[in-house]
């Protein structure tokens, strides 16, 4: 295999070494001047490139960065830059807003990819004097939206949740679909070019098919396994990079695209098991970090501003900016207005939409490759892009400033405010132990409620049946079906494993061992004993024992059945544990359709005597905002939440005397382990509850 000379490898390591150190000197630089990063790696790469570097220092940018192996070095190096970007931008990606921004975004896509071409073509014959084939080509380099420039601008900016960000994504990725589609027409001669565009929409249709029917179950499938089975260091993240390589490669061998492949697996990892917001932050740090810096770079090298040495040369090339942001920026906007969006959304569409500096200048080489276009017009195309990058990004962000959301996408925005703290959101694995002593189907009714919560929500929810040994006489009741999870295990976002305990040890030790990479721990009681704070043994040793969090369920019933649940008591103090314990009742509400009661009342820490003397306005306000934030979590499920506050000192005197009204079908609350060693205990207010409740009682217990 050929390999590096050591002279090669020497000024390669240099090269990157520049680059990077450029590209951090330039991005920082423009961003403390208000401007997107990418503008300063493009400035850096210009810098680097054949107008200064090359013009003041040939001999060292030829040593730098034109020995042939360096430079097939750089080019991978920056493909692979771009490939990633468009990972990160299709994990950011919403599918429910892509799926509600298709059909407008492929509009406006369609009617900005004509416009352009139109005004390439025009302006290739009036201005330039081509026609044919290089006109044509110019025309479809301006159809292309730099979706890579784009993705990172939004990203710097935190907007990609936006709907103008999602539609500029949407129609952005759909002209980097077609532009390749495109240049194979432009390509081919004669009557193979429709035949070769026709082919190119076939494969593309394909591709999209394979990855709804096939991809997305095994992507699945893979993130599980590496996830839950495997205990390779950073073994998700290696998945992702060779997933992303492979999904590349396949769209390259079909003729579409690398970064379509790539971005298409972002959207598929984005809604798939195990995604964390770590593994996204270690995917992004390593595409900005490293690899999309040389990308960005390498693009303003190639621009040799040399080139244009006539004022007639620079007065095409201004010539070609206005016309080509004209259109693009006129027809995105009306486009973005006939679907809906408002004045400035729709120009902020449009000016994005109008984004160069990435596929663009690919698009560009490849013409330049394929002789289609000259290196002249290569330089001027390339400063029209740098000079889109350095106006685009200003504009878009006073048009964000007057662009503010709308009610449907405030309430979309809050919900998905919501859904960040919503302690369920990151509850995936969940641990069943199927065992008579723990009532396995009665813990595992209500982790059934929970998933189908999650089902509505399209989020994962995986739960492992532990199934212990037959030997320590652990058997289903005789009729009972040995999975308690019911029709669940049919949702496509739920997953139910069995796992047979391996007759090694104890309940409690197997128990425990399994417990590993769990989120939590679902286990079920008959009820806390009169004459001591004791759930069970078994129950008290997980609770004390487990590194997870435990869902404790106690009830004297079999089941919890949804038709019987219609009003749920959530009893708060203001402490994390007690709001988890609110998501937990939220989920439960949704499912069984039932409506939750918060109640919290506000100990004062002195005496009635003194508390009285003191404002209790601010006691009542400080309890009110506790509700609220209960309210404000569970909102986003569409539940109806009543908010009660009482200022007291016997909490759990409170509690059960509202519990007595005879309103309340279920109660659920949060507590943390008071102790380590002897008795469990869970917190007056929640012993008590336990002792002396009527109603069935959940405890999410939390290690937080």
């Amino acid at each position: 295999m050929p390999a590096l000379s050591e002279q090669e490898l020497l000024f390669g390591l240099l090269a990157i070494a520049v680059i990077l150190f450029l590209a951090r000197a330039g991005g920082e630089l423009a961003r403390r001047l208000h401007q997107p990063e990418v503008l300063g790696e493009l400035f850096a790469g210009f810098v680097l490139g054949p107008s200064i570097l090359g013009a003041a220092l040939p001999g060292v940018r030829a040593a730098l960065f034109l020995k042939p192996g360096v430079g097939v070095a750089l080019s991978a190096l920056s493909w692979l830059g771009a490939i990633m970007l468009l990972l990160v931008a299709g994990m950011e990606v919403d599918v429910g807003l892509l799926r509600r921004h298709m059909r407008p975004a492929l509009l406006v896509a369609g009617a900005v990819t004509s416009a352009s071409v139109v005004a390439g073509i025009a302006f290739a014959a009036i201005a330039l004097g081509r026609t044919g084939s290089t006109a044509f080509f110019l025309g479809v380099i301006l159809s292309v939206t730099a979706v890579s420039v784009a993705a990172k601008i939004l990203i710097e900016w935190g907007s990609t949740r936006r709907d103008f960000a999602q539609m500029i994504l949407a129609a952005g990725i759909t002209t980097e679909v077609v532009v390749w589609l495109l240049v194979s027409v432009a390509s081919s001669g004669g009557g193979a070019m429709a035949a070769t565009a026709v082919e190119r929409g076939a494969l593309a249709a394909a591709f999209f098919a394979f990855v709804l029917l096939v991809g997305r179950r095994f992507v699945f499938w893979s993130m599980r396994r590496v996830g839950d089975v495997t205990n390779v260091i950073n073994g998700q993240l290696s998945l992702v990079l060779v997933l992303m390589l492979l999904a590349a490669a396949l769209t390259q061998e079909l003729g579409l695209h690398p970064l379509l492949g790539a971005f298409v697996l972002g959207v598929v990892l984005g809604q798939a098991p195990r995604t964390s917001e770590q593994l996204l932050a270690n995917v992004q740090s390593l595409a900005i970090g490293l690899f999309a810096p040389i990308f960005f770079v390498l693009a303003g090298m190639r621009v040799d501003i040399l080139q244009l040495k006539t004022a007639s040369a620079v007065l095409l090339t201004l010539s070609l900016f206005l016309v080509a942001s004209v259109v693009k920026v006129a027809v995105g906007f009306v486009g973005a207005r006939v679907t809906g969006r408002g004045t400035a959304e729709a120009a902020l569409v449009g000016v994005g939409l109008n984004l160069k500096g990435g596929t663009d200048v690919v698009v560009a080489i490849v013409g330049v490759t394929l002789g289609l276009i000259s290196g002249t017009i290569y330089t001027m195309y390339a400063v029209v892009a740098i000079l889109t990058v350095l106006v685009s990004p200003s504009i878009m962000s006073w048009l964000e400033a007057r662009a503010p959301a709308t009610e449907q996408e405030r309430e979309r925005l809050k919900a998905e405010e919501e859904e960040r703290r919503a302690y369920t959101r990151t509850l995936e694995r969940v641990l069943l132990p199927a065992a008579p002593q723990l009532q396995s189907e009665l813990a595992g009714s209500v982790v059934e409620a929970i998933a189908r919560s999650k089902h509505e929500r399209s989020q994962t929810f995986d739960v492992t049946r532990f199934a212990l040994d037959a030997g320590n006489g652990h058997h289903p009741p005789e009729g009972k079906s040995a999975d308690p999870l019911g029709e669940v295990s049919r949702l496509p976002e739920v997953e139910v494993t069995t796992q047979k305990a391996s007759g090694n040890g104890g309940p409690l030790e197997q128990i425990l061992d399994q417990l590993s990479g769990h989120d939590l721990l679902a286990i079920g009681a008959r009820g806390c004993s009169r004459r001591r704070p004791s759930l069970g043994r078994l129950q008290d040793a997980l609770i004390q024992r487990a590194e997870s969090d435990v869902l404790l369920v106690s009830s004297d019933r079999e089941r919890l059945e949804c038709s019987e649940i219609n009003c749920i008591l959530v009893p708060l103090n203001g402490l994390e544990y007690s709001a988890a314990a609110g998501d937990i009742a939220g989920s439960l509400a949704q499912s069984c359709e039932a409506r939750l009661v918060a109640l919290h009342v506000v100990q004062s820490g002195v005496s009635e005597l003194f508390w009285r003397e003191r404002d209790r306005r601010d006691l009542l306000n400080w309890g009110s905002s506790v509700a609220e934030d209960l309210a404000f979590r569970v909102g986003r499920l569409g539940v109806p939440v009543e908010e009660r506050v009482e200022v007291g000192d016997d909490v759990a005197a409170r509690i059960v005397q509202e519990l007595g009204s005879g309103s309340y079908d279920l109660v659920v609350m949060g507590a943390v382990l008071r102790g380590q060693t002897g008795p469990v205990h869970l917190g007056q207010a929640v012993q008590t509850v336990l002792r002396k409740s009527r109603v069935p009682v959940i405890v999410l217990v939390s290690r937080a």
